[in-house]
Order: structure tokens, then sequence, then C-alpha cells
């Protein structure tokens, strides 16, 4: 019997509920005019689909009974065999009938003694996790179809509350779903409205609507039998499509040619292409074409594709093609046209977001429609008329309405994980409701509700106003510095780039305002460097802007740190001045505000991290992840930190604000100085990333303008034994295999190099892995008593060969004590690989040559995860912390389900010293019932998150308010 039933509960075999004995059902020829015959799409839910039927082999009712193959209200059938539309073991309730049905031979009948189960009671408890198990134990498989014996499903056992307890749980449980169905009933009713607001602010936006000033009136259509054309803005015009760009059909193939030797493979564009959020190249046809006719309709970055013809619904899509491919050329095919933009007359995006929106209604007018389908002639769509702003206002309004865009996609995202969060929040009613734990139902809110049959009326209690964390000024300033980058993405610049960029603007706007303001000046340039970008325009600014930064990357310290071979990365003038003027118009509050440079830029880092067309997240490790690592180790003001994979220096800001927070009195000023001069340092190896983490520990006053070297280095951190050591070491090293790159380029990781294995005399095992060697180089950065946290993937705790050596010796002269297995979703730029975290301390050699590991203890914060959310509470690592207890030793520490500990003896005699334990945690104990409460939280963070980001646009929806405003009420 299961323990841990409330008392009364008992555990009981299907067999022993039975009013009578199960009965199998009856399959066969179909009679003409038969008792129709339940299908197994029947059993989909709790109650039984009587529609699902069909013509049965009994030819009348009488015969049906006769061979006991009726079902009547009150009947249980369950599924025998696996099938469309019901799993095996599946249990339905029959309710009222409306004539006679049979059920087949995939189907048993169950009728049960109503004295000791109630048959609702039974269909709810069939489909827990504990029953669940024991039905797939006993499936047998043949012929590639699973079934299960009816003697089998007697044996199922059952928890058997008294029959009134029953009733009760039947009840609350129900009210409890309907709950649940309403609240997800209104979050995707707000998806809907989401999407009417997209619609909404893309259209008026692409229109003019919401820019200021006077507008010209509507238009005569070129068309006559058209409406006249929306008013625009003065300074807009409309232009037809043809004389923007040039518009040409894709190619008709012909299959006599696919063997042609001299023709060209190419990759061809179909319409169903045009949806989607990725182009899915390797689902793409490729046909062989004449070379002179794939070269005049190839595609290049930048050409704005439409669909010509097929369902009246897609027709006019339009979409970007933003890939190129060096190995294979790519066409649109005959359904698909490539409309190429001619100079700079419109932004591609800006064509791309109006076909889909206003003017997909002026396509759809023109286009002919036959037999269910649509099709548009070439001269339709070169008539398409195009409002055109000038070209100084194209990139504000594309910047604009992307990040309108992209504020929608994350509502849009976090109501649809709390939708599917919402069928766990049921599984998590229903388990509790079976062991007796679910609360009762409280009472409608109103009289307008329906009552529940049988609810339990519970007195309203006072509502107690929860506090929500509306976006705060920071995560409003850094989204808004984000949001000039998706259409200067355009132009090939990714998002690391990007933030180099923005860094440089940001350093001489900050050099400026040290160079003003009334007390402490600091002259760090010598010049108004940020001044004197205003006095410069067109290529003259790019010539300026160039030289200066070359000037600014031959200086020592800090600012040729940051500026050590800074390159001007946006070509147009244009760019390069908007970009300018939005940061000296958006960053206002840069001079006013300076307690928010810092989490601002840190934010802004974080954002970048998330740009998932670029593979910016490998350099920057998980915010709360860095938290949690950090409040773990408690870094203090006697430590030398060091990080020797920097990426962009979260470790170590993070490191110092911990030791500012925790700062204890009367620490002398010259300890207190020494974070700045070399107590903090870290390593790293791409150029790009070393300026962002300069930039980064500045603006939170770890790096000073006077230090000399810089905090950050750039070097290959393995290439030599460290000069220095350090009482802390917090690292996050890159993923994969050290390879061989020809001196001449100095870029990692090229295709086709080979991995070279790493050999250092004071390393155990010669490796091409690179996390085995930065763990090997980590040991040797640590003085005897220092203590280390390494993010690792999966592999480092498996791997054989140098894995296993290398693990040895690591639990042999180091006090491995801890290790916490990451869910999904912390690994930036991987998102497939799974991350853990090894904490240890570097030990002096025992007398006695014991291992330096006495226990290793691991905490599976994996179990159950499938990704790790945005909001800090939603990851569970605050219950890791707690159970950790930093600043206290490890014997200290609880057992639980999920922190255990190993010991040494029993790790090391493991085959290849294998430390992948997670496996060993599930195995011991069936997994924990989720709790509904818990479940329930997670979905209202997530709804709080979206509510936060309506809020916002709210906000900034709302029209300044004038005289005519406040006359108008």
């Amino acid at each position: 019997m299961r323990t841990g039933l409330p008392p009364g509960w008992t555990e009981v075999p299907l067999g022993e509920l039975l009013r009578e004995p199960l009965a199998a059902g009856r399959s066969g020829q179909a009679v003409p005019g038969g008792v129709p015959v339940l299908r197994l799409p029947a059993l989909r839910s709790a109650t039984a689909d009587l529609t699902e039927s069909r013509e049965g082999p009994c030819a009348s009712a009488a015969e049906a009974e006769a061979a006991g193959h009726l079902i009547r209200p009150g009947d249980i059938l369950m599924s025998r065999n696996d099938g469309p539309g019901a799993r095996i073991g599946r249990a339905a309730l029959v309710g009222e009938t409306t004539g006679p049905t049979s059920y087949p031979a995939t189907m048993v009948r169950v009728r049960v003694d109503e004295r000791l189960i109630d048959p609702e009671y039974l269909v709810l408890a069939w489909d827990s996790r504990v029953v669940r198990r024991q039905i797939e134990s006993s499936v047998r498989q043949g012929a590639g179809l699973g079934h299960i014996a009816a003697r089998d499903l007697e044996r199922v056992r059952l928890p058997l509350p008294p029959r009134s307890e029953q009733e009760r749980i039947k009840t609350s449980l129900a009210f409890w779903l309907v709950r649940v169905d309403e609240e997800e009933a209104a979050v995707r009713d707000t998806l809907r409205q989401v999407e009417d607001l997209r619609t909404l602010v893309i259209d008026q936006g692409l229109l003019g609507h919401t820019t200021t000033g006077p507008h010209a009136g509507p238009e005569p259509s070129a068309a006559t039998h058209r409406a006249p054309l929306p008013a625009i803005p003065l300074g807009w015009r409309w232009v037809a499509l043809g004389e923007l760009a040039e518009v040409v059909r894709g190619p008709v193939t012909n299959s006599r040619h696919a063997d042609d030797p001299y023709g060209v493979e190419v990759g061809s564009l179909r319409p169903a292409e045009l949806r989607g959020e990725r182009w899915a190249h390797k689902q793409m046809p490729t046909v062989r074409l004449d070379v002179r006719r794939a070269e005049a309709t190839r595609l290049s970055p930048g050409d704005v594709l439409y669909v010509l013809s097929g369902q009246p619904d897609s027709l006019g899509l339009a979409r970007v093609w933003e890939q190129d491919s060096s190995h294979l050329m790519y066409v649109p095919n005959h359904h698909v046209a490539r409309v190429r933009i001619t100079g700079d007359a419109l932004h591609p995006r800006l064509l791309a977001l109006y076909a889909n929106g206003p003017g997909r209604s002026w396509l759809r007018d023109a286009a002919r429609s036959t037999a269910g389908l649509a099709s548009l002639g070439l001269d339709q769509l070169r008539q398409m008329p195009i409002p055109v702003p000038p070209l100084t206002e194209q990139g504000t309004l594309l910047a604009s309405l992307e990040a309108w865009n992209s504020e929608l996609n994350s509502v849009t995202s976090s109501a649809e994980e709390a939708l599917a969060m919402a069928f766990r929040l049921r599984d998590g009613c229903r388990e509790q409701a079976l062991t007796g734990s679910l609360p009762h139902g409280a009472a409608p809110s109103s009289e307008n509700d329906v009552r529940l049959k049988g609810a339990v009326t519970v007195p309203r209690a006072t509502p107690t106003r929860r506090s929500v964390n509306r976006p705060s000024e920071v995560e409003r300033r850094a989204e808004h510095l984000w949001s000039f980058f998706p259409p200067l993405s355009d132009d090939g610049l990714t998002a690391l780039e990007y933030g180099d960029q923005v860094t440089y603007l940001l350093f001489l706007k900050a050099a400026q305002e040290l160079r003003h303001r009334p007390l402490n000046r600091v002259d760090v340039l010598g010049r108004d460097a940020w001044d004197e970008l205003a006095l410069h325009e067109g290529t003259d600014l790019i010539r300026y802007y160039g030289a200066l930064l070359a000037e600014l990357g031959e200086r020592g310290g800090v600012i040729g740190r940051i500026f050590h071979k800074a390159q001007n990365r946006l070509r147009r003038p244009m760019h390069l001045q908007n970009l300018i003027q939005q940061i000296e118009e958006g960053l206002s509050w840069w001079d006013k505000r300076p307690e928010w440079r810092a989490p601002v830029f840190d934010a802004f880092l974080a954002r970048c991290a998330q740009d998932h067309r670029t593979a910016a997240g490998q350099y920057f490790t998980h915010r709360q992840l860095i938290d949690v690592i950090v409040a773990c180790c408690r870094p203090t003001v006697e430590d030398t930190i060091v990080d020797p994979a920097a990426g962009t220096g979260g470790f170590l800001v993070r490191s110092f604000e911990h030791i500012a927070r925790h700062l204890p009195p009367g620490v002398p000023p010259a300890q207190r100085e020494q974070l700045s001069h070399g107590a903090i340092r870290g390593t790293e190896l791409v150029d790009a990333t070393a300026r962002l983490a300069s930039m980064n520990l500045f603006l939170h006053g770890v790096e000073r303008l006077d230090g000399n070297p810089a905090a950050i280095e750039v070097r290959d951190s393995l290439t030599a034994s460290p000069r220095r050591q350090a009482t802390l070491v917090l690292a996050d090293p890159p993923l994969g295999q050290r390879r061989w790159v020809p001196p001449s380029t100095g870029a990692p990781d090229l295709h086709g190099s080979e991995e070279l294995a790493l050999a250092r005399p004071d390393f155990w095992a010669a490796t091409s892995h690179q996390q085995l060697n930065f763990i090997q180089h980590i040991y040797t950065l640590l003085e005897i008593g220092g203590r280390a946290a390494v993010v690792v993937p999966d592999g480092v705790l498996f791997i054989r060969g140098a894995g296993e050596r290398v693990r040895r010796q690591l639990l042999k002269q180091c006090d491995v004590h801890t290790l916490l297995r990451l869910p999904t979703g912390f690994s930036g730029g991987s998102s497939g690989v799974k991350l853990n975290v090894l904490f240890f301390e570097k030990a002096a050699a025992r007398p006695d040559g014991s291992p330096a590991t006495r226990h290793l203890w691991v905490y599976d914060a994996r179990t159950g995860d499938t990704a790790v959310a945005d909001s800090p509470e939603s990851s569970g690592l605050d219950a890791f912390v707690a159970a950790y207890r930093p600043g206290h030793p490890p014997d200290s520490r609880v057992a639980s389900r999920a922190f255990k500990p190993y010991s040494v003896d029993a790790l090391l005699t493991r085959p290849d010293v294998n430390l992948d334990l997670g496996a060993d945690l599930g195995e011991e104990e069936p997994r924990e019932t989720p709790e509904p409460h818990l479940i329930a939280q997670q979905i209202s963070g997530r709804l709080e998150d979206a509510w936060r980001r309506f809020a916002r646009l709210a906000e900034e929806l709302t029209p300044p308010r004038d005289a005519r405003t406040f006359r108008s009420g």
C-alpha cells in the first residue's frame, strides 16, 4: 500500500470495486444501418463523445443487448489499444445517450459498485500519475501497437477516500478547473487584443498618423475604380512601386532541364517559405536553371519578396530576404515576385511592413480570383501605391515600429508561456485533489456567477493588494538604447558590433560630462570630442569619427582598452548621424542622473545577449546565474578576484557590488582602493567583448580612468601559466574545442581548422577540450585555500580520457563540495546545451595522501523544469542558495530530494569517475506532485510581466495633454 495517504483513505485494485466483470467490446464488419459503434477518438476527454461513432457489426439493438455490448449512462469506457485521439488505458464516463450505442473490441466497459466509488471520481483518479505509471508498466507491444489486457486493468490500484470525501473532491476540483478555464479564456482574449493593437500601431505609423505636423488631404487613386488614398503628412509622397523598385517574377522551371550539365543548381523559394520567423533553407527545393536566367532573378539581402498567386489569405504576403549563401544561389519560383529597391528611396523593411499591413487590401482588390485561388500580375504589383517618408525620417520611423513590434512580441510570448503552464496547473490541481490536499472552492464572485452544484461556500476574504513591480526607468532607458539597433541590422551590423558603437559614443558623452561638471572636473580626453561630432556631417563626419577612434585607440590604460582597434561600422553617414542625434536627445538623463549609467548599460548588455539572430549570447552569462554564484561565494574586500574568461565582466561587476553592499566598518582606505587597482581583474580573448567589459567596469566604478594596466587584459588565458594567483575565481568558459588558427587571420574556431590539444607542464592532461583546459587553468590560478565557481556543460562531468584524469585529480587536490545542475535556458548562444556549476576550493596536500574532497553535494534544479524564465523567482535557484548555506561549512547542510551528498570514495570508484549524477537523483524517488499554488504564482509572474509591458505601451500611447485636451475633459 502506498504511504502518505490521508486518514481514512486506502488503496484498492479496480477489480475489487466492480459491480460486474469487465466486458470487452465487439469489432467486425459493419452492417448497413447497424447499431452505432464508438471510435477511439470518443475517449479524448473525461466524458465520452458519442458523436464519434460509425456503423457497427450489430444489426439491431436487441442483438447488441443480447451480446452485452450496449452502453448506458454511468458506464466507464477504457481504451485497450493505442490509437488516434486516445492513449492506451484512457477512461471516459458515458453521459446521456440518445439511442442504442455499442463499443468496439479496442475498448473495455467498466461498471463499478457505486456504494464504494463514484464513477466520476474513478475517471478523475484514473488520469493521475500514480495510475498512469501502473498502466504504462503493464502495456505489451505487438506488431508496432501497444495493448493492455483486461486482467492488468483490474490490478491497477487507486487511492480511495470515503464515499463522502469523493463527492467533495469532485466538486472542489471542478470549481478550480472552471477557474483555470476562465483565466485561460481571458488570456486568449488578451492575445487577440494584442494582435489588433499590433495592426493598428503599424498601420498608423506607416501612413504617418503618428507624425506631428500638417497632413495633406486624401489623394485620388491611380485606378479610378478604387477609393482615394489616405492622407499622409506633408513631405511624404505616394509613389507607384514600379517607380521605386525593379519588379521581376521568378522563373518557370523546366523538368527536362533537370540534368542539364550547363545549368546551375539553385534554391527555389516557394510562397510557403514566406511564412514563419526564419528562412527554412534546408527545406527549400532545388532546381536547375540556365545560368543567365538564374543570375537575372537571384536573391540578394534586402530584396522584398511578394506572393503573386495562391490562397487569397496569402496573396501579397511580403518578406525581406535577409540571408545570403556563399555555396548556393536562391531564386523565387514563378509564384513569387522579387522587388529590389533602387538606391535609398525606401527602406525594404518599411516596404514589407506596408505590404503586410495597410497595403494588403489594395493588393487583394487588384487580384483576380478563380475557383478559390487568387493571382496578381506584375503590372498590378508595379501600380501599387506606396507611402514614402523623407529619407531622413525613415530610420526613426522603422526603429519606432520595430521597437513596438518587439514589445508586443514580448507580451505575446509571456501570455503564451502562461497558457502553456495552464496545463501544468490543471495537472497539479488534479494530483493534489487525489491526495486530499486541494483547498475547497471559493464562493462565486457575484450573484451573476453560475454556482457550481455542490460547491462549498466560503466567506470572501478582504483582498490584499499585491505590489507589482512596474518597469523601472532603468529598464525603459536600456530598451530605448536597444531600439536604435533593428534598422542598423539591415546593413549587416551584429548585436556585438552595435554594442561597440554605443560604447564609443557613451564614453565620449561621459568624458564630456566629467570635463564640464561644476566640481571635481576631470579632463579625460583633453578635448570636447562629443561636442565636436556635431560640427561634422556626411562623409566628413565619417572621416573625422574614424580618425578620432584611431587616435584614442593609441592611448594607454582604460581609454586605450575601450578604443583598442576601434572601427566605425556605420558606413552610411545618415546612420551614424542618426545614432549620435538619438543618443543626444534620448539620453538627456545621462548627465543629470549619473547613478543610472551603470545599471542602464548593464541592462543594455543583457538585451544584446537576447539577440538570437547572432551568436552574441555566448559572451554573456545569465545575470540571475551570476547573482546566485556570487551570493554563494561571498566575495570580500580581502579577496583577489579573477575571471579568466571575462566576457562582458558580469562576474567582476557583481562581485564588486556584493563587496560594496557588505563592506564592514573600519576598512582602511588603502584596502578599498585596492579593489580598483588589481584586486579585480579579468582576461578576454575577443577585442569587442573586452571593450564592453571595460566600459561595464568603468561605469560601475570598478575600473578607474587612471588605472594602468586596465583591469581587462586581452589575450588567450590558456597559453601561459598565471603570473599572479587569486583567492576567488569565477568563470563561465567558452564552449567547444580548442583549434589551430592560421596567424594571418587571428579568428577563433575557423571552419575546417584542426583541433589543437593544449599541453602545459602545470596541467594534469593535454586536451583540446576548452572547458577541461579552463578547469586546469583555474586550479593553477588559485592559491591554497582559494575558492572557485565554474560553469561547465554536462560533457565535462562524464567525458572519458582527459576528462576522467581531470575529474580524478580535481577530487583529490581540491575540496569539490558542490555541483549545481541548472535548468535549461542558461546557455546564452547555445540554447541546447545543459549547464552545471562546480564549486571547489584548492587544498593543501594531506599527509596521508587522502583526497581533499569528502562529499560532493549535488543539487538538481533541472528535474521538472523545461526552461528558465526572465523573472528571478521562476527558476528555483533561490532555493539552491538557501540549501547551499553560504558562509557555513557543507557539513551543516540538510539532505533532501533535490540536494544529496555523495562520498568521494563512491565517486572515485564510479566508471570513468562519472559525475553525471542527475539521473541517480531522479530515479531514487518518484517526481514530486506539482504544487498548484507555485504554478499559479509562476503564471502570475508571466502575466504581470505582460501587464508591465502593456502599462508601458499605454503610457507611450497616451497623447500629450494640451489646452485642447483639458477643454475636452
